[in-house]
């Protein structure tokens, strides 16, 4: 074949692949993080379509959402929503009385030619599956670079039985040291989500910036939220000379419960006492042991200056500061540091 007709013949094919926009993730090729408790790789796959419809009860209006969702950002059209259990071409959630080897959070995830079943005693073990089952595609769908929409998509049938061997699974954030944006924060529970973990710890003071709103003390956030400049590296004499600052509105705080409470996932606030507060006491040092004053701190390490024990009205501060807390986080706990 001469060189220009080779050339238009690859072109043509290249062209064409674009164009259709499917991906084939091959057969036998299951990787799935967790590492399940057990998985059976099958020989065949699985047409993921327009013509496949998602299925699930009322109690899972949530979990169809999410999947919904989240292929919709995939394949770049919605799946149909299912008003009654489809024989084929399909992907249900089934409820199980009481599955005793899955508890509350397990799950079985069986992928055929042309249905996929998730069943789970629960809506959280439900999303479990979800996400057992979307680690199926290839690895771009997790990526922010490449263009998605991929029309439709081959994936290999497997079947899977998974569930956790940890009741606690949780990942921490420190915003008070590092400021990151409410965006941000949703993003890194959308990855604790797909590693099915259960708990984030929200570091949201310390020494270094308070980072929550709280109404009956503004200069908490109008000074502690704050900081002058902040330490380069290990080195104690060497500073960036750039504010840093940052916090978040009640209502921001509420979006982020609830968007992690859609995921499954327990939002644990850490407010520091009776240590690491020279960010609070840089706004009202009147519940420090001297009376400052203060400034938020600019370095790392432990401080001799913490909330005043021997003081009553530190006590009713305190109390004030955590009443709005709770009214924010659902969560049984709050890490004090």
């Amino acid at each position: 074949m001469k060189p220009i007709y080779l050339f238009i013949a690859l072109f043509a094919s290249i062209f064409l692949v674009s164009c259709t926009k499917h991906v084939n993730y091959g057969k036998g090729e299951v990787r799935i993080v967790p590492k399940p408790v057990q998985l059976t790789a099958g020989t065949e796959t699985f047409e993921l379509n327009s013509d496949i419809k998602i299925y699930g009860t009322a109690e899972f209006k949530n979990e169809v959402e999410y999947l919904s969702g989240l292929l919709h950002s995939v394949l770049g059209y919605k799946l149909r929503i299912a008003d009654e259990l489809p024989s084929k071409n399909a992907i249900v959630f089934e409820l199980l009385k009481d599955d005793k080897q899955l508890g509350a959070e397990g799950y079985k995830l069986s992928v055929g030619v042309n249905f996929v079943k998730i069943s789970a005693n629960t809506p959280a073990g439900i999303f479990y599956g979800i996400q057992s089952f979307t680690q199926l595609f290839p690895p771009k769908i997790f990526s922010k670079f490449e263009e998605l929409e991929l029309r439709s998509a081959t994936l290999p049938t497997c079947e899977v039985v998974d569930y956790p061997r940890f009741a606690y699974r949780g990942m921490h954030l420190d915003v008070s040291r590092h400021f990151f944006s409410k965006e941000f924060v949703m993003k890194y529970i959308d990855y604790l989500a797909a590693h099915k973990l259960n708990k984030f710890h929200w570091h949201l003071t310390d020494d270094q910036g308070w980072r929550i709103e709280i109404k009956k003390y503004p200069k908490l956030t109008e000074i502690g939220s704050v900081r002058n400049e902040t330490m380069i590296g290990k080195n104690f004499n060497e500073f960036d000379k750039t504010k840093h600052s940052g916090f978040y509105t009640q209502e921001e705080i509420k979006e982020v419960v609830a968007y992690a409470a859609q995921r499954h996932i327990a939002v644990i606030p850490e407010i520091e006492m009776p240590g690491h507060a020279l960010a609070a006491l840089a706004a009202y040092p009147n519940y420090s042991c001297t009376g400052g004053p203060f400034e938020v701190h600019t370095k790392w390490g432990v401080t001799d200056d913490i909330f005043c024990a021997g003081k009553e009205e530190t006590f009713g501060f305190l109390q004030d500061v955590l009443t709005e807390v709770m009214t924010l986080f659902p969560s049984n706990y709050i890490h004090i540091g």
